[in-house]
């Protein structure tokens, strides 16, 4: 089934679908399998955060696999069927679908079950593998991104099977398991894969909510690259006395250069960086304007940091729509406690980028490199690489038919009006769904800004993960929904 309502019918359908319980079966039975099923989903977080599937270090390859096994048997037990795991060239995908709802829409649903590395280990207050439910919050590395989030589109699928014998929608799920390395076997799997993965809508169960009370969606995402930068001077080492002020220092070096590619105004100096990047639209304008969003408050959860970045631009600006570089890792020389007085001879920095509407990440890296052939000193070796993290930004229309379900159920399960609005992090998989498979992703998950993904003491919230749980089985019970109504619709009442 291929979506072909104008919008102004899309509108009505998508109202009426939220509205009437007469084209499907009541609530009550998926919501009441949920709720008996609380431990048992409790246990499954904690197991599956358990497994260390780091998609970075090799070491981790074999809990990789694991977390691939058990969720391959998850999907089995929910009711899927075709299960399967697909290699790739690093990390495997799982697939599952269910297509025996005739006439009802396919919905493709999306998620990642690899996590960054838990580093440095000696912050975290419990074990990162070692997950607990402590004070209404599941501690553990993965627990909020992406293993809670996932889970709950299995979870809501075999409450509505379970309880009902079939589901309002056909569905076919892929979880990933190198989102956070960037995704780089994603592209060739979805052009290897198309008719597997046909599908009408699509959900990405990666992402998060913006407050406890008030839902939003997202209808953007920047995109990213990562390259290394790593300069040498010297053949090695040297006696920092003997040597030190007759050559050239690669630290000091490779600090300067990197710190020309800002300027004091947090201007990127990059040749060309800003070249594709578009003005903000009345719509963005709109959008800025309607998120409640509190800087003081924020900036004094972060410590007291003060807002900084590119001039005549607020925080939120800067934040969804316009680019960054940032240095984000970097060493040279000694590192180990005390001294040691050498000039070294290498040092080595990562740069990152976030990437916005009209940026291409390729031309983005050929500016970098070009930028580092400039201005490199004389004299220095300079070796640049490419990093596997590399996304196109995303960008879809807020009127499409799931953004309008997804709004209403979310202002049902948390009480006020829906907010659109843009992140600032990267999900490469949305951009290569629109650009491979043509179809637009909307991201439904519950994860919160706080929930401290990718740092030490990463948490999920025990009350949105039972929320979320319960707002995709509406969710998917409205969008079965709009099949019936359709057929019921003869253009201005049912």
């Amino acid at each position: 089934m291929r979506a072909a309502a104008s919008s102004g019918a899309q509108l009505f359908l998508v109202t009426a679908c939220l509205c009437s319980n007469a084209l499907y079966s009541s609530a009550n039975a998926p919501l009441d399998y949920l709720d008996k099923h609380t431990s048992q989903y409790t246990k499954e977080l904690i197991d599956l955060v358990n497994i260390p599937s780091i998609s970075s270090l090799p070491e981790h390859h074999a809990d990789i696999l694991s977390a691939a096994k058990w969720l391959q048997g998850r999907l089995k037990t929910a009711g899927l069927e075709e299960v399967k795991i697909y290699p790739t060239k690093s990390q495997p995908l799982v697939y599952g679908q269910w297509l025996h709802a005739k006439g009802a829409p396919t919905v493709l649903i999306y998620g990642h079950y690899d996590v960054q590395p838990a580093d440095p280990l000696e912050l975290w207050t419990n074990k990162p593998f070692d997950a607990k439910l402590v004070n209404g919050e599941f501690l553990g590395r993965g627990a909020a991104d992406d293993k809670g989030g996932l889970l709950q589109p299995i979870q809501a699928v075999e409450a509505l099977f379970k309880s009902e014998g079939k589901l309002p929608v056909n569905v076919k799920f892929l979880l990933e398991g190198q989102e956070e390395i960037g995704s780089p076997d994603f592209e060739t799997f979805l052009t290897q894969n198309g008719k597997l993965l046909d599908a009408d809508y699509a959900l990405s169960a990666d992402g998060g909510q913006n407050f406890r009370d008030q839902g939003s969606l997202a209808i953007g995402l920047r995109g990213a690259i990562t390259v290394e930068v790593e300069l040498q001077t010297l053949a090695s080492d040297q006696h920092s006395g003997m040597k030190g002020g007759t050559v050239l220092n690669p630290i000091n070096a490779l600090a300067k250069l990197l710190a020309g590619m800002v300027d004091d105004d947090h201007h990127i100096t990059v040749e060309g960086f800003y070249d594709d990047v578009r003005p903000l639209t009345n719509e963005d304008k709109a959008d800025l304007a309607a998120f409640p969003f509190n800087e003081e408050a924020e900036f004094q959860a972060l410590g007291g940091a003060l807002p900084v970045g590119e001039k005549g631009f607020t925080t939120l600006e800067r934040r969804w729509l316009r680019p960054t570089l940032d240095v984000v890792g970097i060493w040279g020389g000694f590192q180990g406690a005390g001294v040691k007085t050498i000039v070294p001879s290498k040092a080595t920095a990562k740069v990152s980028c976030r990437l916005v509407p009209n940026q291409n990440p390729d031309k983005i890296v050929q500016a970098l490199e070009a930028h580092v052939d400039r201005h490199s000193p004389h004299g220095a070796k300079v070796t640049f690489r490419l990093l596997g993290f590399k996304a196109h930004p995303y960008s879809m229309p807020k009127d499409t038919i799931v953004n309008k379900a997804a709004a209403k159920v979310l202002e049902e399960v948390m009480g006020k009006p829906t907010l659109f609005y843009r992140e600032g992090g990267t999900i490469p998989a949305m951009a290569l769904l629109k650009n491979v498979l043509d179809i637009d992703m909307t991201m439904f998950s519950f994860g919160l800004p706080d929930d401290r993904i990718h740092a030490p003491n990463e948490r999920y919230v025990e009350s949105m993960y039972k929320m979320g749980r319960v707002a995709y089985v509406k969710l998917l019970q409205s969008i079965g929904g709009l099949a019936q109504l359709e057929e019921h619709h003869d253009g201005s009442e049912l």
